[in-house]
């Protein structure tokens, strides 16, 4: 009989752990993808530091002489090349901080020398490169995770919101709704260009390879 019971209480006692472990893991993915934000988000400021501004193609041929025979692969349309661009300025040397817990990313395998640097794969963050130049300091300029070629996030990745870096240095964690529409201010798209954070400019994103 003790069994009995033993066996009662603790079917009930596992359907309460379990939905816990599921938030907690959820959390946990999301609370990652914060950290490497702010790690690649330091590497970003320190870039503009050096370069007058953010990576994009201007900097690029700075990079490319700073970089020598670096034999690292350089580009101007996946936020892969862009990101590259910081380990050719020597600002970062670790690609564990571009990767995220989501569907599409999986972990780096930190072979960061020439061809094998941030290869497909081993991003989840998008670059806003349209506000590269912006002097606002509050622009969102990385965001995890975007759906490629579209605004939309996956709304399964970090349980129902997304991860956005800002140029003033804060994480902002947004909702993602159902369809994927990343919900911003003022009942309005996250993208939306009349959105204050960016000062009238249509963003224009580079996704991960």
């Amino acid at each position: 009989m003790k069994i009995v019971v033993g066996v009662l209480v603790a079917i009930p006692l596992i359907g309460l752990i379990g939905p816990s472990l599921v938030v907690s893991k959820k959390s946990g993915k999301r609370s990652e993808a914060v950290s490497h934000a702010k790690q690649i988000g330091a590497a970003l400021l320190e870039f503009r530091n050096q370069y007058g501004h953010f990576p994009d193609a201007a900097t690029l041929p700075l990079v490319e002489k700073d970089a020598k025979d670096s034999g690292i692969r350089l580009g101007t349309k996946t936020s892969n090349d862009f990101f590259r661009q910081l380990f050719a300025a020597g600002i970062i040397d670790s690609e564990r901080p571009f990767s995220a817990q989501t569907r599409t990313c999986h972990r780096p395998d930190n072979r960061s020398k020439g061809s094998m640097l941030l290869e497909k794969g081993e991003v989840a963050f998008a670059y806003v490169v349209s506000h590269s130049t912006c002097p606002e300091n509050d622009v969102p300029i990385l965001i995890a995770p975007l759906v490629k070629g579209e605004l939309l996030s996956d709304p399964r990745a970090f349980d129902g919101t997304a991860v956005v870096f800002h140029t003033d240095t804060s994480v902002n964690i947004v909702t993602v709704r159902k369809d994927g529409s990343v919900a911003g201010p003022n009942h309005k798209d996250f993208f939306d260009p009349s959105q204050p954070y960016w000062h009238g400019i249509q963003p224009k994103v580079a996704w991960p390879e």
